[in-house]
């Protein structure tokens, strides 16, 4: 970080993509809802890995990947009326149960139901979890809210993680619900609201 110890937020650019992978797996290796999806440590390694990949192609094809300059961070977008085709994650579920699939499954068709077309889409934010208090994860949200604003448009997340719900109604986000399928843990998708 800078010698002020603020955070500088860069967009980081498509040969980055390790650096960008590399903290997002850190930072979502204790999340309750990605490590309910994928329980197994070296599963989830393997697999959001795969996950990063695909989320990330749309987000850096449209410069929207928000970083701390040293990789503690980061964050991936989705533009408005971007629809992900999640068939390119399924080989990442081979190895659950036919139940277990049903129950991811309808967990993520419940969040497809909250999910406004016309939004900036936070598919992922993360944190390397030795630098977390530091303001890293604000100072993202902020520098990608602010170019929001500047469109005159809305965002939308999905709060996989409750220690993180404070941190995104302090950036203008209100709670549409709350989803839970079986022994999932709680999410809440949340939107935002343009501002001048």
């Amino acid at each position: 970080m800078e010698e002020n110890n603020l955070p500088k937020i860069i967009r980081a650019q498509k040969q980055q993509k390790d650096k960008i992978k590399g903290v997002l797996k850190l930072g979502f290796s204790s999340d309750p809802l990605i490590r309910w999806v994928f329980p197994d440590p070296n599963i989830y390694l393997v697999n959001f890995d795969t996950w990063m990949e695909e989320f990330s192609k749309i987000s850096f094809s449209n410069d929207v990947v928000f970083a701390e300059e040293n990789f503690y961070g980061a964050s991936i977008w989705h533009p408005p009326g971007f629809e992900f085709d999640e068939t390119c994650l399924y080989p990442t579920l081979e190895w659950m149960t036919e139940e277990r699939i049903e129950f991811v499954s309808q967990f993520f068709e419940e969040f497809s139901n909250y999910h406004p077309d016309d939004a900036w889409y936070l598919a992922f934010i993360g944190v390397d979890p030795s630098k977390q208090g530091l303001g890293v994860g604000s100072f993202i949200l902020k520098e990608a809210l602010k170019t929001i604003d500047e469109r005159g448009e809305r965002a939308y997340l999905e709060s996989s993680n409750p220690r993180n719900m404070s941190l995104y109604e302090r950036h203008g986000f209100e709670s549409m619900g709350k989803v839970q399928i079986g022994d999932s843990p709680p999410a809440h998708p949340m939107i935002r609201e343009p501002r001048k």
